[in-house]
């Protein structure tokens, strides 16, 4: 969802990184999609060219973003998750060439060239099972939507690896504003409803402690890794338990911060 006036991407979660999401078509009998280890991002906005300055009374740009034509500054948030998905989850920094413009099937009467349906850009099924990287909704075998248009994705490759997407402050503290609004994100869930049952409780607090989970496993094995490093020193007079226990407790201060 863009901020269009903080000039931020505002990122929701609806699946673990690790499950599969549910916003493509999958045939059966055909290929896998869905749950062919396919990241899914759903870009608020539209890459309909007609509405590329208004819809409506809306104003592109300051309204809502025209994709093909997005500033800078969204494409570079667009490019942090990728950058971090590329980091954490090895999905290649690379994309697809061909992203057409947005349009119908040519069968139909409708705009060309078609990213709809039939489109030339999409892929057969032995493209799509050794295909790696990162592609559009007009590119999945078995699909016939169009989006996201002719979004510039090499731009977002380009920004992502350069690193130069300063927008997103990974290492900074969380401010004690922004550990209220978790909090109340957690028990009360997105849509303000005080229960339990509410399904974005249970998203939110898998997904914090899903990470929590990974981040304890890596230290623990940095740990292991120091400790074996350590007793396998012969430095006379140093108590070598006593300062691997040091370590740890600098390892886990650093995971604290």
């Amino acid at each position: 969802m863009p901020d269009i006036a903080a000039r931020k991407i505002r990122w929701h979660q609806h699946y673990d990184v690790d499950e599969s999401a549910r916003a493509l078509a999958n045939k059966l009998g055909g290929v896998e999609t869905n749950t062919a280890n396919a990241f899914q991002i759903e870009l608020v906005g539209t890459c309909d060219d007609s509405k590329k300055t208004s819809w409506g009374s809306a104003k592109a740009g300051a309204d809502y973003l025209h994709w093909p034509t997005a500033p800078d500054w969204a494409l570079a948030e667009v490019a942090w998750l990728v950058r971090w998905l590329n980091t954490n989850h090895d999905i290649p920094l690379t994309c697809v060439s061909d992203w057409l413009a947005y349009g119908k099937d040519t069968r139909r009467p409708g705009v060309t060239p078609a990213s709809y349906g039939a489109s030339p850009a999409r892929m057969t099924a032995a493209k799509w099972q050794a295909f790696k990287g990162w592609c559009g909704h007009q590119h999945f075998p078995e699909n016939d939507h169009g989006d996201p248009g002719s979004m510039n994705f090499a731009r977002v490759i380009a920004l992502a690896q350069g690193g130069t997407t300063p927008t997103q402050e990974e290492d900074m503290a969380l401010t004690d504003a922004e550990i209220k609004a978790i909090g109340k994100q957690v028990v009360t869930g997105a849509n303000g409803a005080k229960s339990p049952d509410d399904p974005t409780v249970e998203w939110a607090v898998s997904s914090f402690l899903g990470l929590t989970l990974k981040a304890t496993r890596a230290l623990a094995a940095d740990v292991a890794e120091v400790k074996t490093k350590v007793d396998s020193l012969a430095v006379g007079g140093v108590d070598l338990d006593a300062l691997a226990a040091k370590v740890a407790d600098l390892l886990a201060a650093r995971l604290a911060d």
